[in-house]
């Protein structure tokens, strides 16, 4: 049977990168560049209220875990679609993969992304905390809806199974089976590098739990030349897509 011709994703979709930036920007400006509530992050403020010194550090050491269960999210799940397919512009549906982490959780990106989103939020103000949570929690569901209806579309029957079988974002206990679906090796080498940025927060975010104010320096350092070499990686990835089309 012809599958039907791929359209074009809404404008949202295809510059999702830059609409969570904006998230993160605006987020993190309320508090800090607009007079609006602490201006403190909200894990010195929480912190301090929950058990002074000691809450806050508790409050950063779960910023790096939220920050590589973030990692191991995301990782698993680009292993598995590759980065040709996660940084697509267009939702891709030549294939329907229920393998690995897939057979668990219909989006671990996406689900990796609320994580990330915990751990920066933290950094925040409190109400840019608030700002960076909602707003990226409601974005990935709006993304994950978009992708949701393409493939209901493409693949019918045997995505209505996976969509019944699989949760959208709280992961099951066991592994579901998804008759038709594609199983595929992953490539985790490339799926944890790819995603390598959410470790290097949570990296970065060690010496502020160990050393507080006197570890900034050192955040900044790790975290500026993550953000540096993952937008080489990304410039040098899109260079190679645009000469293998040339060809």
């Amino acid at each position: 049977m012809e599958q039907p011709a791929a359209r074009r994703s809404p404008w949202w979709y295809r510059q999702r990168g830059s609409v969570i930036g904006v998230i993160f920007g605006f987020g993190y400006a309320v508090g800090y560049w607009i007079p609006i509530g602490p201006a403190e992050p909200a894990a010195v403020v929480w912190g301090e209220r929950l058990a002074g010194g000691p809450g806050i550090e508790l409050l950063l050491w779960l910023a790096v875990a939220s920050a590589l269960v973030a990692w191991f999210w995301r990782g698993s799940g680009t292993a598995l679609l590759q980065r040709d397919v996660v940084f697509a512009a267009d939702v891709q549906s030549d294939r329907l993969i229920v393998a690995g982490v897939f057979r668990y959780v219909r989006n671990p990106l996406y689900l990796g992304n609320m994580f990330l989103a915990l751990a920066a939020a933290l950094l925040a103000a409190p109400l840019g905390f608030a700002i960076i949570v909602l707003g990226n929690v409601a974005f990935v569901v709006a993304l994950a809806g978009e992708e949701a209806g393409v493939m209901a579309q493409r693949y019918g029957a045997v995505y209505a199974a996976f969509r019944a079988a699989v949760p959208a974002f709280v992961p099951r206990l066991t592994p579901a089976e998804v008759p038709g679906s594609v199983a595929v090796r992953p490539d985790w080498r490339a799926g944890l590098l790819g995603e390598a940025f959410c470790l290097a927060l949570g990296v970065a975010i060690v010496p502020l739990a160990l050393f507080g104010q006197a570890g900034l320096p050192a955040f900044y350092v790790i975290w500026i030349a993550a953000l540096v070499s993952w937008s080489i990686a990304g410039v040098r990835a899109g260079r190679r897509r645009s000469a293998s089309n040339v060809r």
